[in-house]
Formats: C-alpha cells, structure tokens, sequence
C-alpha cells in the first residue's frame, strides 16, 4: 500500500469503530476517569508500575467501551480474559 492507501484504510477503521464502541470522545474521557480512579495512587512520582496494573489498564479499557459502545460479546470474553489473567499475576507475586 501506498501513504495515502494507509490513510484511507485507517479512516475507514476509525469510522467503523466509531459505529461498533461509540463516539471517541465519550469513550476517552470515560477512560481517563476510570484510570484516574483505578491508578490514583500509581500516578505518584516514583510509584512501580506492575504487570497486573498493566492487565488492569486493559480490564478498564474495556469496561470503558461496554460503557459507550454497543452491546459486544468480545467485551465479555475479553474482560473475562483479562480478569484470569490479573488473577494469575496477582495469585504469583504472593
């Protein structure tokens, strides 16, 4: 593909995402209030950032577009994955 080939092709996928989870803007400021609460305390100057916090970004991701978007099934299995997935990181670092 050419540059403007990409460009087209990736408007194309905003668009249709934009049909499928909602308007961009909603969605984005729904996530930041989500990891505002979520991180709080990770958002302090020298605060470790974990695997499991990183899991955790994606598990509010998600719920951020169950929030704004259509009803999906691949949110339910996602965030369903993404909970197994912190609950194996967190149950190892005990």
């Amino acid at each position: 593909m050419n540059p403007h080939q990409y460009a087209e092709t990736a408007a194309q996928i905003l668009k249709d995402r934009a049909d499928k989870l909602g308007d961009y803007q909603e969605l984005y400021e729904n996530l930041a209030a989500r990891l505002t609460l979520s991180f709080k305390n990770k958002l302090k100057p020298g605060e470790r950032f974990y695997a499991s916090d990183a899991v955790k970004f994606h598990i509010e991701n998600k719920l951020a577009r169950m929030d704004c978007g259509e009803a999906n099934s691949d949110h339910n299995l996602d965030g369903g994955n993404y909970f197994f997935i912190h609950g194996g990181l967190t149950d190892e670092s005990r």
